[in-house]
């Protein structure tokens, strides 16, 4: 990411300082797995992130800055036309539906909006019901499902035209209740990358 977006309770800045921690992550069974790989993927991560094929966000939640995890987009590959889309957020005390909505929603915003993708993808493995409700949620549409590594996954795809209707409705929601932050999404441009708290508006 060049710059913050914040969706409500969440913002989503470039990873900079965080950046090794995030790598870490990928040693970690829980994480390598649900991303499909094939075992602890911390020196790939690395590779292909310096490499420069890779759109990645550090999450924190606007209420006590704290952060909470991080999400990331893969370029297309393979019979894949979109930016595959992943995120992990690190405690589960963190995971909360609301929190991977906005968390979403800021990416996808910074995808389609500033890099202009035409599309971006999300896999969910079987037995994580939770992701799937969220993908389902924001209008992603099913297209397949494969195994990989002795797992089941459902593969879903939005493009731009999913997505003008997904921002469509997120509008009316702001315009219906107002968050508090004075739009949809704010842009952060200036370091240090400073939330609009809901009590403060714009």
């Amino acid at each position: 990411m060049e710059y913050g977006i914040q969706r409500r309770t969440i913002y989503c800045v470039p990873p900079e300082e965080d950046i090794d921690w995030i790598f870490s992550l990928y040693d970690r069974q829980d994480v390598w797995e649900m991303f499909g790989l094939p075992g602890p993927g911390r020196l790939r991560i690395m590779r292909t992130y310096r490499e420069g094929n890779l759109v990645v966000g550090l999450l924190k939640r606007v209420a006590d800055d704290k952060r909470i995890g991080f999400a990331v987009f893969y370029p297309p590959k393979g019979n894949f036309d979109f930016w595959e889309f992943g995120y992990v957020i690190d405690e589960v005390a963190d995971r909360d539906a609301f929190s991977a909505l906005n968390a979403t929603d800021a990416m996808a915003h910074y995808m389609f909006e500033h890099l202009r993708v035409d599309a971006v993808g999300w896999r969910t493995r079987a037995d994580n019901r939770q992701a799937d409700a969220v993908v389902r949620r924001l209008g992603y549409e099913p297209f397949g499902s494969w195994s990989e590594g002795g797992h089941d996954y459902t593969f879903y795809r939005l493009d731009q035209a999913g997505w003008a209707k997904r921002r469509a409705r997120l509008d009316r929601g702001e315009a219906k209740h107002p968050s508090g932050t004075g739009d949809t999404f704010v842009t952060l441009l200036e370091k240090p990358y400073t939330p609009v708290k809901p009590d403060q508006g714009r």
